[in-house]
């Protein structure tokens, strides 16, 4: 399929932002374009007068193919001359999502692909198309002035050459991924802060070469982000977060997981100013502390997703907080929380009666207390729970969750007190509820070949 694709993107026929191209036929009665490219004239073949598809109108034809994927058009375009210009016409290619392609898209199918779609393309996704370079996107942004979504995910070959092209000519472009795009630098933040002012959604993770000096630039030219997520940019800091609060006041989801750089203070100047955040992914962020929760509690209500796993200084105090000014949460992710008990249970059931998904793996000091006080007040609407590695865990937690008529899903990988029978009786009970455990297998006992008793000296001696 990827090598007739790349062969469609190298067709010029149908409504594209040039205009159609000139066919003429050729001496054996196919269709020949200017191109070169021969199409079988078998038109009287597909629309004959018995077919019931030669009363639709051109109009009604591509209304149909406009909820068709890009293999089903692909297809389309290969039945005749008409369903060819049809499948082809531009406005049917205004989303597209190529990551089933990835081994086969090469620089020359994204031009292709440009110049057909032209101004009708929206949005584009050629995450994990690894072969893709700079070359190719520089035609694609002069191409498609019009898109709003690009997914560059994991393309590993592309530069600031490309961001800067972007930035020149897609000036409406509200979301843009860069994930794993080792060779982006602050030059990219700078350059869309001077031609993507409407940037809505910005995924910089594991840009290694990312630093807090372009997250500043950035931040001061894109003030309508509404997504900004610095996953393992460790230069992220605390100046970068000031500059992304004072400018960024909209910001609803901001992921900072793994810069370990960032402190109390950092978080402090976030929920001064972004009220209105409802993501935070502040993940082995590991210099903050209870204060972080304090400053969250009381700058940002409307919190629904919070993910804190390995921050080994958080405390049931600090949950407190937490919980009494966030009671809409809904996830909350506290794997390695290493510091809290089952009062920050007890906290979450309180307040937090909208909990959907609750992550506890290796969070040693949870106990069936804690568990049943949770319950108590967040049962109906408990979806996910992980226990993982938490070893004063048994079946009786097993027996109270088993009443949470939402839940769908248990993790309870190594924990030491819960029993096959116990997950047996969870089973029966709840055929429904997927159970993830898992049990060593047993140490086989080392069998000892019997010794012979000692022979006697005169049995020695003959």
């Amino acid at each position: 399929m990827g090598g007739f694709y790349s062969r469609i993107f190298g067709v010029r026929r149908g409504r594209n932002a040039v205009g159609q191209s000139e066919h003429r036929p050729s001496a054996n009665g196919s269709v020949e374009h200017t191109n070169g490219t021969c199409v079988p004239d078998d038109t009287k073949h597909c629309f004959s007068s018995e077919c019931a598809i030669r009363k639709l109108s051109d109009d009604l034809i591509l209304r149909v193919f406009s909820f068709l994927d890009v293999v089903s058009l692909c297809r389309c375009a290969q039945v005749c001359k008409d369903w060819n210009i049809l499948a082809l016409d531009g406005s049917n290619w205004q989303t597209m999502d190529l990551f089933d392609f990835q081994t086969a898209i090469e620089g020359v199918v994204v031009v292709h692909m440009s110049q057909r779609c032209g101004g009708f393309l929206r949005v584009l996704s050629l995450r994990h198309c690894r072969s893709v370079e700079d070359d190719a996107l520089i035609t694609f942004a002069r191409n498609c002035p019009n898109i709003e979504q690009l997914v560059l995910r994991k393309c590993i070959r592309i530069t600031d050459r490309t961001v800067h092209s972007l930035s020149d000519h897609c000036s409406n472009l509200k979301h843009l991924d860069l994930h794993m795009c080792h060779a982006v630098t602050n030059r990219s933040c700078k350059y869309l802060s001077v031609g993507c002012k409407h940037l809505e959604h910005l995924d910089l993770s594991n840009c290694p070469r990312i630093t807090a000096d372009g997250i500043k630039i950035l931040a001061s030219g894109c003030k309508s982000l509404r997504t900004l997520i610095l996953e393992y940019c460790q230069e992220v800091n605390d100046v970068a977060l000031e500059m992304i609060a004072l400018h960024c006041a909209g910001l609803l989801q901001l992921n900072i997981r793994h810069c370990s750089a960032v402190t109390d203070a950092g978080l402090y100047t976030v929920t001064q100013y972004c009220h209105q955040l409802q993501r935070l992914n502040i993940a082995a962020c590991d210099q903050l502390t209870d204060a972080t929760l304090r400053h969250l509690g009381s700058g940002c209500p409307h919190l629904r997703v919070f993910e804190a796993a390995e921050c080994s200084q958080f405390t049931d105090n600090g949950f407190l907080s937490l919980t009494s000014g966030c009671g809409g949460l809904e996830k909350m992710d506290l794997e390695e929380c290493v510091m809290i008990t089952d009062i920050t249970l007890q906290h979450l059931a309180n307040h937090c009666l909208h909990l959907q998904t609750l992550l506890l793996s290796h969070c040693e000091r949870i106990t069936d207390q804690g568990i049943t006080s949770l319950v108590s007040g967040v049962c109906s609407s408990l979806q996910v729970v992980e226990l993982d590695n938490c070893p004063l865990i048994s079946d009786h937690s097993l027996e109270v969750l088993r009443e949470c008529s939402s839940l769908h899903r248990i993790d309870v990988f190594d924990c030491q007190q819960i029993s096959r029978y116990g997950i047996s009786r969870l089973r029966v009970s709840r055929p429904e509820l997927k159970v993830q455990a898992y049990f060593a297998p047993s140490t086989p006992t080392q069998q000892v070949p019997p010794t012979s008793p000692p022979a006697c000296r005169c049995c020695a001696l003959f």
